[in-house]
């Protein structure tokens, strides 16, 4: 039994840290309004710039104590251009007008940019809740209004109906001629009277499709999550702006909670290997094994995403390579424990050392998160070794010490084979590793 010399971050658990190939994972906001909070997602693929417009507005607090100036029951509530500020209504200075992106129909639920009648290039700060299908008006009017994104749920719904049910006001004959107030009967309008966006924020976001192994970059919500298996986790807003590397805690385990970050299986805390906003690899807990699927939500600041239902499969064998899941595989030779590539390829009689994850379940059962040591669990099933596709012997397949509990190191010695790479991968069951994985000899 050799002890490797790779550490936690030089199996690429760190520099996987890239975006999700082929994906866009659209960010969402939460607005928090004195009536009940709005889920949004924003559609930055329809409407770039007016997702870029509408953020950057957010972001230096233009929308901080807005109110809904505008309410025409069965068409739309409207906001953004003012906000109440020492018990006084506002305007919100304005940038730039932002070129017109209507490419999405002005239905329910849509929020869109308000703009003046006469230029369809000209919204600036204001936007507007549909409250019904608008479609054939708004879309077919100045341009079209520019929908740059849709209300999550039946809660956010619920807020916008619950604004739109309120008596509207003529303060001014102008402006703010149909201005929708809460509790008000005459008199001078108080603050508690306004319908207010408190604050506008972003909040965590993930779909099922970005959700992926580690090692081979193939996508889980089809081939199901193993237990103990090595995940990449794409999202928005999922972690801190900076990437965090986990650092076992004092029992010499990962944490389960870094950086303000918790990735939830069936609501228990999985293991972190690192965070950031754009993506978190966790280990998938060893406890689903029983399950025949999994409910995943991540939570950042105590603000959680929506939840994911994903398959839970016995193992999903993978090979760590250095690029991204295809190219050379991470081997080591033993006992210089150099790496083999290209440049410097094994010999027929060397003997190997191959990392891979995703072999199910384990035995004896160690804590999820372990930095293993001593006690080296092995899999339940044996992983086999295949190169070109036909079995090879191995040495030791088992938990790779000073790794994750859940990295798999297997020892084999290299048969007769001609120079040049080679297919290798690991079968456990009737689940195979991913093609495409090269073993290099000389």
């Amino acid at each position: 039994m050799t002890l490797p010399n790779f550490k936690l971050s030089a199996l690429a658990f760190v520099a996987l840290a890239a975006s999700l190939p082929g994906q866009t994972i659209p960010p969402q906001v939460r607005f928090h309004t004195n009536l009940g909070d709005i889920d949004v997602t924003l559609t930055p693929d329809a409407a770039p710039l007016t997702v870029a417009n509408f953020l950057s507005y957010m972001n230096k607090g233009s929308y901080s104590n807005s109110i809904f100036h505008r309410s025409v029951p069965g068409f739309i509530i409207q906001a953004g251009g003012f906000q109440l500020i020492n018990h006084s209504v506002v305007t919100t200075a304005q940038d730039a007008a932002v070129k017109n992106e209507f490419n999405v129909t002005n239905s329910r639920g849509t929020i869109a940019m308000a703009k003046l009648g006469t230029d369809p290039n000209s919204a600036t700060n204001q936007w507007f809740f549909n409250l019904a299908n608008n479609g054939s008006n708004l879309d077919n009017q100045n341009g079209g209004f520019t929908v740059f994104g849709k209300i999550v749920n039946a809660a956010g719904l619920s807020v916008i109906d619950r604004i739109a049910g309120l008596p509207v006001v003529n303060i001014d004959g102008s402006t703010f001629a149909a201005t929708p107030l809460t509790n008000y009967k005459s008199g001078t309008i108080q603050d508690a009277n306004w319908v207010q966006v408190s604050s506008i924020v972003t909040i965590p976001n993930t779909i099922a499709a970005a959700f992926q192994d580690a090692a081979s970059f193939t996508g889980t919500s089809t081939t199901g999550v193993a237990p103990g298996q090595i995940m990449a986790i794409y999202g928005t807003y999922v972690g801190p702006s900076n990437l965090t590397v986990a650092t076992p805690d004092s029992t010499g385990a990962l944490p389960t909670s870094l950086a303000g970050t918790r990735v939830l299986f069936n609501n228990n805390p999985a293991p972190i290997l690192f965070t950031s906003s754009g993506q978190i690899n966790v280990v998938a807990p060893y406890g689903i094994a029983d399950l025949s699927t999994v409910a995943i939500v991540i939570e950042y600041q105590g603000i959680r995403t929506g939840t994911i239902s994903m398959p839970v499969a016995p193992a999903n064998p993978a090979l760590f390579t250095f690029n991204s899941g295809k190219g050379d595989a991470a081997i080591q030779r033993f006992p210089d424990y150099s790496t083999i590539t290209a440049a410097n390829p094994a010999s027929s009689g060397d003997i190997l050392i191959l990392y891979g994850e995703g072999q199910g379940a384990m035995a004896p059962v160690l804590p999820d998160g372990a930095i293993l040591s001593s006690t080296l669990p092995t899999p339940v099933v044996k992983p086999l070794l295949l190169i070109d596709g036909k079995q090879v012997p191995t040495s030791y397949a088992g938990a790779a010490p000073g790794l994750v509990n859940g990295a798999l190191q297997i020892n084999f010695t290299v048969p007769q084979l001609a120079s040049g790479p080679h297919q290798i991968q690991i079968q456990v069951g009737d689940r195979v590793s991913p093609t495409g994985v090269n073993l290099q000899i000389k």
